[in-house]
């Protein structure tokens, strides 16, 4: 059975790699990947909303269709088009072009919930420990500083002077529990220059991200929106920042709700709502 017959959209795509988890995974830790993916990619959570960033989130809502319904299929056949099997594939479309029910209200409700929760000392745990590299540096480098990616990984921390501070104090106290180390020596460089790097980040993100939009209106104008290299070369000069700033958000709508985490996660509603529409328009 060929593309042109099914009309599949990505009769080539491994969904495991696109969702980045294993053939182990469970139904619960596979809709929590999922949600975490398209509030990430979602088309209101990022201002780089090119041909390369819209195949991205398409392929997440296909990969785990794929996995959510015909999981025990492909994993007998790798084939996806052995999933589909005489599926009408006209209305992918629609389901490519539905919105996800994420907006500024949910994630403000969500960093209320967060913040100084078990959830966020983890995070910053994570994020610290898995950028350490065991030795002080003699240069700073803001893309390998641990205390500098804080900004970006750890979710609802903006580059600004309140957030600084509040992240300080955090990672000062987690500090003086032992729960981690400055083998870096990046707090200690941190606090001898708040200021001086703090404005410097604040910087070099304003500076990068008008660069990236600017290159990004150059190339609209000229109608070359699919040169998708110049493109992504222009938004990866980007810092990482301001796009993961989204990604951190994404993180902390994606954690579990229960009685051991404080943080709330979203409802598998609307999310089942979208894949119904679509079930009902193909049946």
């Amino acid at each position: 059975m060929s593309d042109s017959d099914t009309n599949i959209p990505f009769p080539d795509i491994d969904p495991y790699e696109v969702l980045g988890v294993n053939k182990s995974v469970t139904e619960k830790e596979l809709k929590k990947c999922y949600r975490k993916l398209m509030l990430r990619c979602h088309p209101d959570k990022t201002k780089d909303w090119t041909p390369e960033a819209k195949e991205k989130f398409h392929k997440i809502q296909f990969a785990f269709e794929v996995l959510d319904k015909f999981k025990e299929t492909y994993d007998k056949t790798g084939s996806v088009e052995a999933c589909f099997k005489g599926s009408d594939f006209a209305d992918w479309k629609d389901l490519f072009d539905m919105d996800v029910a994420i907006n500024k209200d949910t994630i403000a409700a969500d960093k209320a919930v967060y913040r100084g929760s078990t959830d966020e000392s983890q995070d910053i745990r994570d994020s610290w420990q898995a950028n350490a590299q065991g030795k002080v540096k003699k240069r700073y480098n803001p893309d390998e500083d641990q205390f500098t990616l804080l900004f970006q990984e750890v979710p609802h921390i903006e580059a600004n002077e309140s957030d600084e501070a509040y992240l300080f104090n955090l990672v000062s106290e987690l500090l003086k529990k032992g729960e981690i180390t400055d083998s870096d020596g990046s707090f200690e460089r941190w606090t001898k220059n708040r200021k001086k790097y703090l404005r410097a980040l604040q910087k070099k993100l304003a500076k990068e991200e008008k660069l990236a939009e600017e290159m990004l209106s150059q190339m609209e104008e000229k109608n070359a929106v699919s040169d998708e290299a110049e493109l992504k070369r222009a938004i990866q000069k980007k810092n990482k920042n301001s796009f993961d700033s989204l990604i951190s958000r994404l993180e902390s709508q994606a954690k579990s709700k229960n009685k051991r985490r404080k943080h709330a996660e979203p409802d598998d509603e609307e999310f089942e709502k979208i894949r119904s529409k679509i079930s009902k328009k193909r049946g």
